[in-house]
């Protein structure tokens, strides 16, 4: 099967270095755009199957972007290319309804992966996020010392879940979710912005 990708970012040399790497993928026919303007105008005329979009780009970045077209093209799957690995930043570019969030150090290592990996529906995170901390040492006693309720939230979070969407499936509230989140970190132990999120996405696939 073959898919439409349009690369979005400011940056000539590195949409080039996107599109050599796929190009390796005859499944894959690329466009690109150099701005967010531009980009958001592809996605909506084009409809393409995969919008690969820098979250900072001039006149609007990928998250904006990703706002304005995703009820205009539901078909498109958003992948957010970024240079920062920051919790906040994962979390709201997944509630915006982002299919992957990958940095641009491993960009050239796992581009095909996350692609396959949002073709086939699942959402991907960079490899170096989703493993950087995420120290898989505890034992299952501690595992079992979390409440069912917490356990749940746990692997709703291993499944790149956000806060927002965990409360609409559980009927909670967003605060009733981060305490329980605040108090399994607390219970595993865990260090690190991103530690349950890297320890959940491990664990759970194990």
């Amino acid at each position: 099967m073959n898919y439409s990708v349009l690369i979005a970012d400011d940056h000539p040399i590195y949409r080039v270095g996107l599109r050599h790497i796929l190009s390796s993928e005859a499944c894959y026919q690329c466009t690109e755009a150099r701005d967010g303007e531009a980009a958001i105008q592809q996605i909506t005329e084009g409809l393409p199957d995969i919008a690969v979009l820098d979250i900072k780009m001039p006149f609007a970045g990928g998250l904006e972007v990703l706002q304005k077209t995703k009820s205009l093209s539901p078909k498109t799957r958003f992948v957010m290319l970024t240079m920062y690995d920051d919790s906040k930043l994962i979390e709201k570019a997944f509630d915006l309804g982002a299919h992957a969030y990958l940095l641009k150090e491993d960009a050239e290592s796992e581009l095909i992966r996350c692609l396959e990996a949002v073709c086939n529906g699942q959402r991907y995170l960079s490899a170096s996020i989703a493993q950087r901390d995420a120290a898989i040492t505890l034992g299952d006693e501690k595992i079992a010392s979390l409440t069912p309720a917490e356990l749940e939230i746990a692997k709703l979070v291993g499944e790149f879940k956000t806060s927002r969407e965990i409360a609409e499936q559980q009927n909670i509230s967003i605060r009733t979710v981060q305490n329980h989140r605040h108090h399994i970190v607390d219970k595993l132990g865990l260090k690190g912005s991103n530690a349950l999120l890297h320890f959940a996405a491990e664990y759970f696939s194990r």
